[in-house]
């Protein structure tokens, strides 16, 4: 007996020691979880359409970008986009100026490769040889990697980059064969994207430009109807007159940017998020994607300031912020403002700055029993911002 009760007792114990013991040294412990995190957007839909967060102009290795398409696509969605267009250079190309010295030991006499037409943005000129390299192969491995990440949808696209300040750089969206977009002639090049059914962003419009007015080729090209929208602003830079270019053309708005480096590089120590286009579409389909652009229910969203035509950016304010009644005396009424979105809204009413942060509530007292205000960190017609009434709830 005394001896089943021994066995017992080792076997109970030793079990239990074995279960708490730590095996020997280890040759590696993890000390943190570096598991990518996505940033999720609350962000109101318009007229029972969502909103979708877009950068509609990015850049990657293949072109002059310091990124792998892969590496690309895990960066838009860990930065919550819902929607990325590959737009790489179709004529400038330095890093494959780049890997052709790394890879001259391939060529047969040892001596390298020709660069062929790699450096059209700044006025060199486009020669008949054409592109050697595959202008499609960036967006394929894009489209391969956002296969791991369900949440983003990848747009395949190119950037006609020529001369920037007489002819300017145009980002063709929903491209099929990039190969075939190249021509000596500018604006033949945005025609052979158009005739495959792509359609034309005119970029950075302002950039190296000490105005804003048409350029004769923008005349040619706008008069030929091959413009469908415009940069309102790009990188840290607003266009403040293309709003009013764009609302009279009616050309969709976009706010990109056009990132060569990482965007934790740029954006990671502001206290707002990257740039981005806000689409207002029934869904993420090319055919919904395309109808929304095509038919101007874009806004821009650029260092915390909110761009585009003045009726859209007040439903999208009177939809993100709702007014609740508090109290009122004779002469005031207060009420609470409450802000449901990630974006941060700056007001004034009155004279009087308000400053409503993402997801927070604040009390405000009213001069009269209208809760009217101008919204300060969004932008219309030129520098103008929209005044807006919110309907106040009881």
């Amino acid at each position: 007996m005394k001896r089943v009760l021994f066995a017992a007792l080792l076997l109970i114990f030793g079990v239990g020691m074995h279960s708490t013991s730590v095996a020997g040294p280890h040759a590696s412990i993890r000390l943190y979880n570096n598991a990518p995190t996505r940033t999720h957007f609350v962000l109101p839909g318009i007229n029972g359409l969502n909103c979708y967060t877009a950068d509609l102009h990015v850049h990657t290795m293949f072109s002059d970008g310091s990124v792998t398409p892969d590496e690309r696509v895990k960066e838009a969605w860990i930065d919550g986009l819902d929607i990325m267009a590959i737009t790489d250079h179709i004529e400038t190309r330095r890093r494959e100026r780049e890997m052709l010295k790394f890879l001259k030991g391939y060529s047969p006499d040892k001596s390298g490769f020709e660069p062929i037409n790699t450096r059209c943005s700044r006025g060199v000129h486009a020669d008949e040889r054409g592109i050697v390299s595959d202008l499609n192969f960036s967006a394929e491995l894009a489209l391969k990697a956002a296969a791991s990440y369900p949440e983003l949808t990848i747009i395949k696209g190119a950037e006609i980059s020529r001369e920037p300040v007489h002819i300017g750089h145009y980002c063709a969206l929903f491209t099929t064969d990039n190969n075939k977009i190249y021509s000596t002639d500018d604006a033949q090049a945005i025609r052979n994207a158009r005739a495959q059914g792509a359609i034309i962003t005119h970029n950075h419009p302002g950039w190296e430009r000490k105005s804003s007015d048409y350029t004769e080729f923008e005349k040619k090209i706008y008069a030929e109807g091959l413009i469908d929208g415009i940069e309102v602003s790009n990188g840290r830079n607003f266009y403040p007159e293309i709003v009013r270019r764009a609302v009279k053309k009616k050309l969709y708005m976009v706010s990109a940017t056009d990132i060569h480096a990482t965007t934790a590089s740029i954006f990671g120590k502001q206290n707002f998020y990257r740039d981005m286009t806000l689409i207002f579409a029934k869904d993420k389909s090319e055919k919904e994607l395309r109808k929304a652009l095509l038919s101007q229910k874009t806004l821009g969203y650029c260092g915390g300031y909110i761009i585009g035509e003045e009726s859209l950016l007040a439903k999208f304010f009177q939809a993100s912020v709702s007014a609740t009644y508090a109290s009122s005396t004779k002469k005031k009424t207060s009420i609470s403002l409450t802000n449901h979105t990630s974006f941060d809204y700056k007001l004034t009413h009155n004279g009087r700055e308000i400053i409503l942060p993402a997801f927070q509530t604040v009390l405000v007292s009213l001069s009269g029993k209208k809760a009217v205000f101008s919204v300060e960190n969004m932008f219309h017609m030129d520098t103008k911002h929209p005044i807006v009434e919110l309907k106040i709830n009881k």
